[in-house]
């Protein structure tokens, strides 16, 4: 090789050697591999897309920004802290928002409610008791006791924090909690020492619930057409709650329009469960008896007070009215002259009716019932007297019904007049 060729070569490969070892220096440091990288994949080319490393996070580590998903782990709040929550097979549905948070919207309850309050301890807000909504309170009821759904004056009063019980507690047979329109929840017993189911008993309206023995309206199953108004997307969507249990857990209804949403076989004995953010809730029956929470996981409160005036009867007794075997098919409330008249009207079935002449004679057919006032009123009473079981007989006093009710609208079936036969008040409220 001559002297100028090996020169030229020299040159060259210095030159080569000069270029490499400025690319290393612009070059970044080469990252160990990443748990994201392809199998096979060129090295040099996986360091050109990542120049640093993030250490992978774990459940229950702190994040930074809400919603953010680093492989099964999401950014949510939790405890008012922004941490790594792991993703749940516990629910069909995920939200990013609180269950128990949505009790603190407004918006999760219906016009019925006023004074809505949520405070950092507690949740509180007025109601009258009435359902509201197109669906007619009362009616489908099979075996009336002849109360009549009248406005209440409920002040409500849940914690924001439940407390976990020791062990559950089962219901009795009194409120469990309130719905979103502010209407109580009950238990569906008639009786908790019989634990003879409302629905059984044909107690109950379309609607699942009726007027107790103060004129109360309540459910004793899941609010059916509470639900129905609520809709899907409040329901589904939105996990928004159709009511709050008196132990401070909200009540959802999951399932209800979307089958495939359901989950029942998740609940535990009580029919209560955690959501993805670890929130306990219950979820009403979506089938019959469209129960609502079977036991109490949570320490119960007393979260309502109540105010209201008894109806009483010509001799002033308070009255609790008779069960009677009468399907009712209408239900309404007008003001006549300041004063609030309630009618029912419906179907008798083989009901046992004292006469006058104080025969027994089973009566089948239409009926009504009514009240305004304690001088204006047509109900059944069962006698203190003795006749055979489930006898009752029809009250009317029409002596100072207010202008404006005419009494004689409401098909009522012959007033008993005879000699005074005793009244009992009902077996179950």
């Amino acid at each position: 090789m001559t002297p100028m060729r090996y020169t030229q070569i020299l040159l060259r490969s210095t030159t080569v050697l000069a270029i490499i070892a400025s690319m290393a220096l612009m070059s970044p440091t080469v990252a160990p591999a990443h748990e994201g990288w392809q199998t096979g994949e060129d090295h040099r080319t996986a360091a050109a897309k990542i120049t640093t490393v993030v250490p992978a996070a774990k459940a229950g580590d702190t994040c930074k920004k809400k919603g953010q998903v680093q492989g099964n782990l999401t950014c949510k709040k939790v405890g008012g802290k922004l941490k790594w929550v792991k993703a749940s097979t516990t629910t069909t549905t995920s939200t990013s928002t609180s269950t128990g948070d949505l009790l603190c919207r407004n918006s999760t309850y219906t016009s019925q409610v006023t004074g809505f309050r949520c405070t950092t301890s507690t949740i509180s807000f007025g109601a009258n008791g009435l359902p509201g909504g197109s669906a007619p309170t009362m009616v489908g009821i099979t075996a009336t006791n002849q109360q009549y759904p009248s406005a209440h004056n409920y002040t409500y009063t849940i914690p924001r924090k439940s407390i976990l019980a020791s062990t559950p507690t089962v219901p009795g047979d009194g409120a469990i909690g309130i719905a979103v329109n502010g209407v109580p929840l009950f238990s569906p017993w008639t009786q908790s020492a019989m634990l003879e189911h409302t629905l059984d008993s044909g107690e109950l309206d379309n609607c699942g619930g009726h007027a107790g023995r103060g004129d109360d309206y309540h459910y004793h199953i899941a609010p059916k057409c509470l639900i129905e108004q609520l809709g899907s997307k409040k329901v589904e969507v939105e996990r928004s709650p159709i009511g709050i249990a008196n132990d401070a857990h909200p009540i959802l209804a999951l399932g209800w329009f979307i089958p495939a949403n359901s989950v029942e076989s998740k609940l535990d004995k009580c029919r209560g469960m955690k959501d993805a953010n670890g929130d306990y809730f219950y979820n009403v029956q979506s089938t019959s008896k469209w129960n609502i929470l079977d036991c109490f996981t949570g320490t119960v409160f007393n979260t309502s007070k109540d105010s209201f005036t008894s109806r009483t009867d010509s001799a002033g007794n308070q009255i609790t009215g008779a069960k009677v075997s009468m399907t009712i098919t209408a239900s309404s409330s007008s003001v006549a002259s300041g004063q609030t008249c309630y009618v029912m009207s419906g179907t008798l079935t083989g009901q046992k009716v004292i006469q006058t002449d104080q025969s027994v004679v089973t009566t089948s057919g239409p009926a009504g019932i009514f009240y305004c006032n304690p001088q204006c009123y047509a109900e059944f009473f069962e006698p203190t007297a003795k006749f055979p079981g489930g006898s009752v007989y029809l009250e009317k006093v029409t002596r100072n019904c207010p202008s404006g009710f005419n009494s004689s609208s409401v098909q009522t079936l012959a007033a008993y007049v005879g000699p005074n036969i005793g009244k009992r008040g009902p077996a179950s409220g």
